[in-house]
């Protein structure tokens, strides 16, 4: 039997939940997680967390899960989701390289991304999903469709321009009122 399958039938949880006050970044991880945190932040308020934290068992330190552990800081939670594995610090490091290049290595299929988040009707709704308004209109428009441009002052931003209710203006002076839009602004 492999010490995988003893570690799951001895049937210790996946994850515990554990004080952020008790974990400690691993003081030399090369991985720069500032630009993240963000989104991450906004990812677990949406979701919760997905995925724990993963540390050395004998000090806390953090295997995998920097950026998820300083947005749990940031928003204020007492408690974090994590993984314990009894590691040395040297094999602990290696996976900390590992599970962050490992990621790099898989691609986008974005033709399949962008039907996915065609069907899922994202919209407006991502925050969250990590992918800033420039991919999402560059994935959806892999697909041929009419991509929504919310930039202030288009039509997609104030609707059909042509076709806008009247912006009725009175004169305090007078009393006389008009279409803003037919006579200009005076």
């Amino acid at each position: 039997m492999s010490a995988n399958e003893q570690t799951a039938s001895n049937g210790e949880a996946a994850a515990v939940w554990v004080r952020v006050a008790d974990l400690t970044p691993w003081e030399d991880n090369p991985r720069r997680n500032d630009a993240a945190v963000p989104e991450v932040m906004a990812s677990i308020r949406r979701f919760g967390f997905a995925a724990p934290i993963v540390a050395r068992r004998a000090d806390g330190e953090i295997i995998a899960g920097h950026t998820r552990l300083e947005a749990a800081r940031r928003l204020g939670l007492d408690r974090v989701p994590v993984r314990y594995m009894d590691l040395d610090p040297a094999d602990a490091h290696l996976l900390a390289l590992a599970d962050n290049k490992v990621g790099e290595i898989a691609e986008w299929d974005d033709a399949k991304l962008a039907a996915v988040l065609r069907d899922l009707d994202v919209g407006e709704a991502t925050e969250g999903l990590g992918f800033d308004e420039d991919e999402l209109r560059d994935l959806l428009g892999t697909l041929g469709e009419d991509v929504p441009d919310f930039a202030p002052g288009t039509e997609d931003d104030q609707g059909q321009l042509d076709q806008l209710e009247p912006k009725i203006v009175t004169c305090p002076h007078c009393g006389e009122s008009w279409d803003e839009r037919e006579h200009g602004k005076g």
